[in-house]
């Protein structure tokens, strides 16, 4: 298959995604000679580190015998779970109705090429529900978990209940340093800030690097349309267009979903 009859292809195949009326998809890059784009499906999702700070605070607070300030703190939590709830369910519809536009969903947390195939999403679901409502019911917290617990992370059900395909697209070792860096002094000389934006960064550049791998392969052929599931404020924008620059023949459009 020629440069140009894959351009082709990825352009019908946008543009039957945009004629689905498929939700708030904002154009952010919108080339001629795309080969891919990128759908970057951003989330808010649940936090197991904000979880531990949370508890952390909690046992603070219980210490000084200050329940009030564990009340506020504990509905406070309590929205934020129930609006990242909402927003995953929000995804989970999206993804289900468009399954047909994708070959896989790629997902951020998980390194390239894991997949969820040793892992079980029922026990992981169910783990962090536990993990949420110890907060909420922290010292005798009357507030309750959503359920059906869509906050532990819409990929979980996509692949549990409609049997979706979910790839890690991970850089492994630069995601091991981003956890570390959450919880480690700074470097010297560098501000933590720094060097997380930094790290950021160079995650969002091999997440474009390892969605682009094995499309090559002989005789096969692969949907052009990218459906990442990765965080709010990762902003893909400069990744792709210095890509595009040194890529020529892979360059990518670019769209945010936003719920």
């Amino acid at each position: 298959m020629t440069q140009k009859q894959r351009v082709e292809i990825a352009q019908n195949e946008l543009n039957s995604l945009l004629r689905s009326k498929a939700a708030s998809l904002r154009q952010v890059i919108l080339i001629d000679d795309a080969r891919f784009t990128l759908i970057h499906v951003a989330q808010t999702h649940y936090s197991k580190l904000y979880l531990n700070l949370l508890l952390e605070k909690f046992t603070h607070w219980e210490s000084l015998s200050d329940k009030t300030a564990i009340r506020k703190e504990q509905e406070k939590y309590f929205d934020l779970i129930n609006q990242i709830n909402s927003e995953q369910k929000l995804i989970i519809d999206f993804l289900v109705t468009h399954r047909d536009h994708y070959d896989c969903l790629y997902v951020e947390g998980l390194s390239y090429p894991g997949t969820y195939k040793r892992k079980n999403p029922l026990k992981d679901i169910e783990n962090t529900q536990n993990e949420v409502q110890e907060a909420l019911s922290f010292s005798n917290g009357h507030f309750k978990a959503p359920e059906p617990a869509y906050f532990a992370g819409a990929s979980l059900f996509l692949y549990q209940q409609h049997e979706i395909p979910v790839l890690g697209v991970e850089h492994q070792g630069l995601l091991r340093l981003t956890h570390q860096l959450y919880n480690k002094a700074p470097l010297p000389k560098v501000s933590q800030n720094d060097f997380i934006i930094a790290c950021h960064d160079e995650r969002e550049t091999q997440m474009l690097k390892n969605m682009s791998k094995n499309y090559e392969a002989n005789n096969r052929y692969d949907h052009s349309l990218k459906f990442l599931l990765c965080g709010s404020l990762h902003d893909f924008e400069n990744n792709i267009s210095e890509w595009n620059k040194t890529h020529p023949k892979m360059k990518y459009n670019l769209f945010v979903l936003e719920l």
